[in-house]
């Protein structure tokens, strides 16, 4: 249980951090997707909470039986065999939904990191085309970089300097370019 509310925690101040964003709705994206994990979180945690319960009553009441004090009196074998069966199915259950929750909030933990990871990129390329002169274009379906750079009247390699491009041929839809002025 401590584990889950110390990650819901890391969680909370990992995506609080002061990041510059260009657009509010990736900010309020990653917010919603946090909120969701965090509930997720607070889930998990009842269920596991109530899987302790679960386990601590069921060795009781073996305690109980085994030391004579059961309320009907003498337990019988196949009561004690019965309920060590349950408390074993219990702490079977525990371990299996420990496993799926951790596995599951390393993936989870990771996409979100990742999409920090971009967006705080985003805000740098952005950031820094704003302290040039020039403009910003969103790649069209259709558009190559020769005719994006043809339109602002400067070179296809003035275009790939300044956005660290590689491989012209990889332009995909959507993405911002800065064009520096010619």
């Amino acid at each position: 249980m401590r584990f889950f509310l110390a990650l819901g925690a890391a969680l909370a101040i990992a995506a609080s951090a002061p990041a510059q964003r260009s657009a509010g709705q990736v900010y309020a994206q990653q917010a919603q997707a946090l909120r969701d994990l965090q509930y997720q979180v607070q889930t998990l945690a009842a269920r596991f909470d109530a899987i302790e319960q679960r386990q601590t009553s069921l060795a009781a009441r073996l305690a109980a039986l085994e030391r004579g004090s059961g309320t009907s009196g003498l337990a019988t074998k196949d009561e004690l065999a019965a309920l060590r069966s349950d408390l074993e199915a219990v702490r079977a259950t525990q371990g299996r939904l420990r496993g799926e929750i951790v596995d599951d909030l390393s993936t989870r933990i990771a996409a979100i990191a990742e999409r920090e990871q971009k967006a705080r990129a985003t805000a740098e390329r952005e950031r820094q085309a704003a302290q040039r002169s020039g403009y910003s274009h969103t790649v069209e379906a259709g558009q190559t970089l020769s005719a994006i750079a043809q339109a602002y009247k400067v070179s296809v390699k003035a275009i790939m300097r300044a956005n660290k491009i590689t491989d012209p041929t990889k332009l995909r839809v959507g993405q911002t370019l800065f064009i520096p002025d010619p």
